[in-house]
């Protein structure tokens, strides 16, 4: 990648090689703004990083760090970042559609603004009751 993307994702992630490739797959799938993925891999020591290398893309760089914690992971991205804006992104969460677009549509409508924070969907575990069935 030759040119600066128009955003970096940074995907922190500990011992989530069973996720981490939908998470990075759901990213890598957006449209709109060119953009680069930054794994960085907070010490796992199960399969992570040959799942992420099984990813096989371009766009995607991993960082393997020793076991530091969430924060020290992100700072570690921010720090080899290249594009012009920073999104983070959870290892176990999948992106929705138009999920960096429309933060990076908001910022440029609103220069004045120096974040954007989007709210998810949570979806219920795959072993939970139905819809009807639920206790709350």
């Amino acid at each position: 990648m030759s040119a600066s993307p128009q955003v970096s994702v940074i995907v922190p992630t500990w011992e989530r090689a069973a996720v981490v490739g939908d998470a990075v797959r759901s990213v890598l799938a957006q449209e709109g703004p060119s953009l680069e993925v930054i794994v960085v891999d907070d010490g796992s020591t199960d399969d992570t990083l040959a799942r992420l290398e099984a990813l096989a893309d371009p766009r995607v760089r991993v960082l393997c760090e020793p076991h530091r914690g969430v924060g020290a992971a992100r700072n570690a991205g921010v720090a080899v970042a290249r594009g012009d804006y920073v999104a983070f992104h959870d290892s176990d969460d999948v992106a929705l559609p138009g999920r960096l677009a429309r933060s990076i549509a908001t910022l440029e409508a609103h220069p004045e603004a120096g974040l954007v924070i989007m709210n998810g969907r949570f979806l219920p575990p795959e072993d939970a009751p139905a819809a009807g069935e639920q206790p709350w």
